[in-house]
């Protein structure tokens, strides 16, 4: 299979997927899911989908139960909505790099907080004097 109709596939694949787990199914432990990306084998007899959850790490189990429950679901939908003579085998696999994303996120905001608390901290410093161009490196030091 070539790789531009490998990516077709996985970015319709993505969009059922997403469509089920949006309309059809009413399992109130999924949580709020997104779908990241599909990886597609090129045999296609395997694919994983990426998911992510807003939430913590219970919201997170929580979802990957509902996920495990649904697969089959998913699959049918899936082989349903593809034309294809064969439907890859399905399997969800949690996107830890939104996740991360979001925690460097909080750190670097974090850490910008921590900088500006310091600097208002800090005495001003004396403005230079008019007609003042001294730099680096000039004897100044």
């Amino acid at each position: 299979m070539n790789e531009r109709r490998i990516a077709r596939l996985q970015e319709q694949i993505k969009h059922h997927l997403a469509t089920v787990l949006m309309r059809d199914l009413a399992d109130p432990k999924l949580g709020m899911v997104t779908i990241t990306r599909v990886e597609l084998d090129r045999e296609f007899t395997m694919c994983k989908a990426y998911w992510s959850v807003l939430g913590d790490e219970a919201q997170q189990s929580k979802s990957a139960a509902a996920l495990r429950r649904a697969r089959g679901l998913c699959q049918r939908a899936i082989g349903d909505a593809l034309h294809t003579r064969t439907v890859p085998h399905l399997e969800f696999v949690f996107d830890a790099g939104i996740a991360e994303a979001i925690r460097l996120n909080n750190l670097m905001a974090d850490l910008r907080r921590e900088r500006e608390a310091r600097e208002a901290e800090r005495p001003p410093e004396d403005p230079p004097a008019p007609g003042d161009v001294r730099g680096p490196g000039d004897g100044s030091d």
